[in-house]
């Protein structure tokens, strides 16, 4: 493996280590709580929308962003998602589309404003692994209130992180990993 690397394009060898890395991750993001005397819940996923083509209210998403949310698709295509969970803006819904349709989900939309009825929601589904596409605003308040810890802000700019939460299923507390998906430039 390591000279099959070795031989390949530059960009080749990064995105299969990357490829690499992203699925280790992800493993163990939801595999965290076997055999650790931990109650195991699902594993629920965040993104901020991709990128919008303007800076009104209920912006559509630009190119890149369209490119971004088939790449989120592709990304989480094998992650067992049973539910999708959106805010009622168009630019969340065109995120996820392009997942919801490959899976044949239709995503849930829910009040940006109302982080209660969002993590609510989460933990209704305690063995569901769960995508959900807010704001720069919205992420962190969810992944507060679902795993009881503070993330840095997600910039005006950023678009590429997804937050891999595995709540513990007493509500109290749980693990974020962060990943950046999808170079769009």
């Amino acid at each position: 493996m390591q000279a099959a690397l070795m031989r390949a394009p530059y960009g080749t060898e990064i995105k299969a280590i990357c490829k690499q890395i992203q699925i280790s991750v992800l493993l163990l993001a939801i595999f965290s709580g076997y055999g650790l005397g931990q109650s195991v819940t699902g594993v629920v996923f965040l993104v901020r929308h991709a990128e919008k083509a303007s800076d009104a209210k209920d912006a559509l998403l630009s190119e890149a962003g369209h490119k971004r949310a088939e790449c989120l698709a592709h990304f989480l295509k094998n992650a067992n998602i049973r539910k999708i969970l959106v805010t009622p803006v168009v630019r969340t819904r065109q995120t996820a589309e392009p997942l919801a349709k490959a899976l044949g989900l239709k995503p849930t939309a829910l009040d940006a404003d109302d982080i209660d009825a969002f993590v609510n929601n989460l933990r209704g589904l305690p063995n569901a692994n769960v995508l959900v596409v807010g704001h720069s605003d919205t992420v962190p308040k969810i992944i507060e209130q679902l795993a009881g810890g503070k993330i840095p802000s997600i910039e005006g700019s950023e678009y590429d992180k997804i937050f891999v939460v595995h709540p513990e299923a007493n509500g109290k507390r749980g693990s974020v990993v962060t990943l950046r998906y999808c170079d769009c430039k």
